[in-house]
C-alpha cells in the first residue's frame, strides 16, 4: 500500500513539473481539466484512466474508466459515458456515447451521432444525421442513409421508405 502512495506521489510531482508539455503517454484524471494530472490542451497518446471524469483536446490509444470528454478520439473507449465534441474513429463502448461524427463502432444503450456515421451503431437508441453502415437497435434513426437497419422501430427521414419494422435499408 506504500509502494501505490509513493507512485501517486511521484506522478503527482512529475505532473507539476510537466504541466507545459502538450503531450503525454498517459492521463488520469479525477473530475475533468482541474483535476486530472495533465490540462485539458494535452494531447493524450497512450492510455487514459477516467477514475471518475477526464478532458482533453486530443484522445488517442485507450480510454477506460467512467466518464471520458474529448473534443477529437481515435481510441478504443470503454467508459460509461463517451462524450467527443468533433471526430471519433474507433470502437466507442458505454452506457451513453454521444460524439460530432464517428467512423467505427458505438456500442451502448444510448448512441447519438451529431452528423456522420461510417459503420457501426449497436444499441437500444441509434440516432444520427447521416449513416453509412449499420444501425442494429430496438430504435434507429437517421436523416440519410446508405445502408441497413436492424430494429423494432427504423426510421430513414429522406430514405425510400421513411418507417419500416425489424429492417429498413437505403442505398
Amino acid at each position: 500500500m506504500r509502494k501505490i502512495g509513493l507512485a501517486f506521489l511521484a506522478l503527482a510531482l512529475v505532473a507539476g513539473a510537466a504541466s507545459a508539455v502538450d503531450l503525454t503517454p498517459l492521463q488520469i484524471g479525477i473530475w475533468g481539466p482541474k483535476a486530472q494530472l495533465f490540462p485539458g490542451q494535452t494531447r493524450v497518446m497512450g492510455l487514459r484512466l477516467n477514475l471518475a471524469m477526464s478532458d482533453n483536446q486530443e484522445v488517442v490509444g485507450f480510454d477506460l474508466g467512467l466518464a471520458s470528454r474529448a473534443t477529437t478520439a481515435k481510441a478504443i473507449q470503454a467508459n460509461l459515458v463517451n462524450l467527443v465534441k468533433e471526430d471519433f474513429a474507433g470502437v466507442g463502448v458505454g452506457l451513453f456515447n454521444q460524439v460530432g461524427s464517428a467512423a467505427g463502432l458505438q456500442a451502448g444503450l444510448f448512441n447519438t451521432v451529431e452528423h456522420d456515421v461510417s459503420g457501426f451503431q449497436v444499441g437500444l437508441f441509434n440516432m444520427a444525421d447521416s449513416v453509412e453502415g449499420i444501425q442494429i437497435g430496438l430504435l434507429n434513426r437517421t436523416t440519410s442513409m446508405r445502408g441497413l437497419q436492424i430494429g423494432l422501430v427504423n426510421l430513414i427521414e429522406e430514405g425510400p421508405v421513411t418507417f419500416f419494422p425489424i429492417l429498413n435499408a437505403a442505398f
